[in-house]
């Protein structure tokens, strides 16, 4: 069990560490530290050091060029709050009416950060007080110093923010293809069995969708231009590519879905066929871990030239018997057909893929143009300020949370003249989420790694009250809490305490009565965190579901629509901006789901409201997939009568009126509450079984409308299913 618990660990470090970060932020920290030692000017190295370890604290990410602009802005904010505390320097009470004054604007721009709050208060109590110019010119000194260690490897290593996540990309549709692959192996699968594999499709499919729109906004990061200039460029060629292989996938799933709808695999279709086709699927996703390796630069490209990859044609010959043609062994032949025809695409478009590739990958930057400076709308700032306080949103909500918490903390501090009082506005501002639910976890792991810091830093200052000692100990805290920080929170706080706290009071050598002050301080700090969110947090999450289901069922009746556009022929694929629209719904709504599951309630029925919210995501990506199949695979047009788009539009319809209405059950509805499209599948199975009479080519098989038709059924069968489901929990969540 140990050995286990450590072989975890051991592997978490691997995956989540960051030793080059950890070592960087230690050269950041304590060089400007033993320079100030060698010098005998710790004040204004303790500045220095400071001032990166600010700049460490922000974490910048992203591929080198935007993460040396984000250093750059975080630079100046750091310098203009260091000057800002100068200012401040003994004016408790003026530092108190500055605190409340900036934490809503740094909690408010990205780009201001808790930095701002952190750079004013450190160097607002900081003894000695500097000068407000010297404090911002040593602390930007100290930032520029980390900078620079930060960037040195950009030239070397330009690219492999872009690799990493266009590897990313491809290694998540490796899974999500493992999980086709293994719906074909084992044909003969219990409920349970199925359960499990639909849980772990839409798992690893949300994560391929993920990954691929998380490339999509590396490759952004890269690029100047506008979009028509990153269009041509070759990874944008490869993200489209992934999207291609995402709807294939889709498409592909739903395919065996109607094949094995009802287990074991028809005998109709025969063993060789179906291993023959599960060996296809799983030897894509091998290649696809390969282009994922090659792409990440595990492996050196132009390495391909691998055979194509084949499924093994169905040749139907069980589906005559006696001579009769046997309706339902065409129907399983003409999905197997269809099956085989999507495997063959989808080695197509990852060859294509791999020829984007080629010989390594390229940004194809254009030549360098100026940078347009981003344009400032006062105007439009001003509204959407006032938008935010008339409406009270979430940011504008938490904003408020926090500058009220700290300013009351920082108050506390203030008119009791506590000693080592910053902790207590330090342990809030750190503490305090955007959700209740992590806000108690956080203030949990700070107050105990902030406890077991400042115990830390105690025995450090007896151990090694040298000043020399202490700057080397807080290059080794540095290492490891900025190095392990990604993995563990908790043994982030333990690290960063004593760090901090030496790095405030490094000119005045600390002993144990300060370091019990400084536990008392942030244990206080949590209590008033954890007192101040539980009075202050609203439960706005569950006044906001109504207006979130209804956009989210618009969303889907708008994408339900355009999938029957694409079935008659009025459209030749679903638009983008439909797709983009429905999944931004269903984030919307997970995400105030997170929200409502994080709030205090003692309400009993919240945990019912909670899975309904979860069915309504569940049913709206199981609808979102039946119809990018169903947009895939049936494009023939059968003209006004069509009977799929006559189905679709039928569920459009109900999805619309329960949009627009609190009543759960939907229009066109049976005795049940559910959509009654029988008249719509009985045209359906019309028109199947008219292609599989008297034969349109040799066992009706070379009959590309029977061949796109088969899989329908039962795809749009579970659609209706979906649709009712997603109608019927809204209704009931509203």
């Amino acid at each position: 069990m140990v050995a286990e618990r450590m072989a975890g660990l051991l592997s978490r470090i691997r995956e989540q560490a960051a030793p080059f970060y950890g070592l960087a932020a230690a050269l950041g920290i304590g060089l400007p530290l033993l320079l100030g030692v060698v010098t005998g000017q710790m004040d204004r190295a303790t500045l220095a050091g400071i001032g990166a370890f600010l700049l460490a604290f922000t974490a910048p990410s992203g591929p080198y060029g935007a993460r040396a602009r984000s250093l750059a802005v975080s630079i100046a904010v750091i310098a203009a709050g260091g000057a800002l505390g100068g200012l401040l320097a003994g004016h408790r009470w003026a530092t108190v009416a500055v605190i409340a004054a900036v934490v809503p604007a740094a909690v408010s721009v990205s780009w201001m950060r808790p930095t701002a709050v952190m750079a004013v208060l450190l160097t607002a109590v900081r003894p000695p007080p500097g000068h407000p110019l010297e404090n911002a010119l040593f602390m930007a000194l100290g930032g520029l110093w980390l900078a620079l260690l930060l960037l040195i490897p950009w030239p070397a290593r330009r690219l492999r923010p872009l690799r990493e996540a266009l590897g990313g990309a491809a290694g998540a549709i490796a899974a999500l293809l493992d999980v086709v692959a293994g719906e074909l192996e084992n044909p003969a699968r219990t409920d349970a069995d199925q359960a499990a594999d639909t849980t772990r499709w839409d798992r690893c499919h949300k994560q391929a969708v993920a990954a691929v729109r998380d490339a999509a906004t590396t490759h952004r990061l890269y690029r100047s231009g506008g979009e028509e200039e990153r269009r041509g460029t070759q990874p944008q060629q490869l993200i489209d590519t992934f999207y291609r292989m995402i709807r294939t996938t889709v498409g592909l799933h739903e395919q065996i879905q109607s094949l094995t709808a009802h287990p074991p695999m028809p005998g109709t279709t025969p063993d060789p066929w179906r291993s023959g086709a599960h060996e296809a699927v799983a030897a894509l996703a091998d290649r696809a871990r390969l282009l994922s390796e090659t792409l990440a630069g595990a492996r050196p490209a132009g390495a391909g030239g691998e055979p194509p990859i084949q499924a093994e044609p169905f040749t139907g010959a069980g589906a005559v018997r006696d001579g009769h043609r046997d309706r339902e062994g065409l129907i399983h032949a003409a999905i197997a057909g269809q099956i085989s025809r999507s495997i063959d695409r989808l080695d197509s478009i990852l060859r294509s893929a791999r020829h984007i590739l080629g010989d390594g990958l390229r940004t194809g930057l254009p030549a360098h143009r100026p940078r347009p400076p981003p344009a400032v709308d006062p105007a439009g700032v001003a509204a959407a300020l006032v938008r935010a306080v008339r409406d009270r949103s979430p940011l504008f909500r938490h904003a408020t949370r926090v500058a009220v918490l700290v300013t009351a903390a920082m108050s506390i501090s203030t008119a009791l003249r506590l000693t080592h009082g910053q902790w207590l506005p330090v342990t809030v501002l750190l503490s305090l989420r955007d959700t209740y639910g992590q806000t108690m976890s956080r203030v949990g792991q700070r107050v105990a790694g902030g406890v077991a810091g400042s115990a830390i830093a105690a025995v450090v200052l007896a151990l090694a009250p040298s000043r020399p000692h202490i700057v080397l100990l807080m290059t080794v805290f540095a290492a490891a809490g900025f190095g392990l920080r990604s993995m563990s929170y908790t043994f982030w706080s333990v690290c960063s305490t004593p760090l901090l706290m030496m790095l405030m009071d490094l000119t005045r050598l600390s002993d144990w009565d300060a370091a019990l002050q400084r536990i008392a301080m942030v244990a206080a700090g949590g209590g008033i965190a954890v007192v101040g969110a539980r009075v202050l947090w609203p439960r706005a999450a569950g006044q906001q579901i109504p207006a979130r289901t209804a956009e989210l069922l618009s969303a889907n009746a708008e994408l339900t629509r355009a999938a029957a556009s694409v079935v008659d022929g009025q459209t030749a694929h679903l638009p983008g901006d439909r797709l983009a629209a429905a999944d931004a719904a269903v984030n919307n709504v997970a995400d105030l789901r997170s929200r409502l599951e994080n709030e205090p309630s003692h309400d009993p029925g919240r945990a019912d409201r909670l899975d309904r919210l979860d069915t309504v995501v569940r049913a709206s990506r199981h609808l979102r997939d039946r119809l990018i199949a169903v947009a895939d695979t049936s494009r023939e047009n059968f003209g006004e009568d069509d009977p799929i788009a006559r189905i679709l539009d039928r569920v459009a319809d109900g999805i619309e009126r329960a949009a627009v209405s609190d009543d759960a059950a939907p229009g066109d509805s049976g005795p049940a509450g559910r959509l009654d499209l029988t008249d719509q599948f009985a045209a359906l199975d019309v028109q199947i079984t008219s292609l599989t009479r008297d034969g349109r080519g040799e066992d009706g098989l070379t009959d590309e409308r029977l061949r796109r038709l088969a899989p329908a059924p039962h795809t749009l069968g579970a659609l209706v299913d979906d649709a009712n489901e997603l109608i019927s929990a809204a209704g009931l969540v509203r």
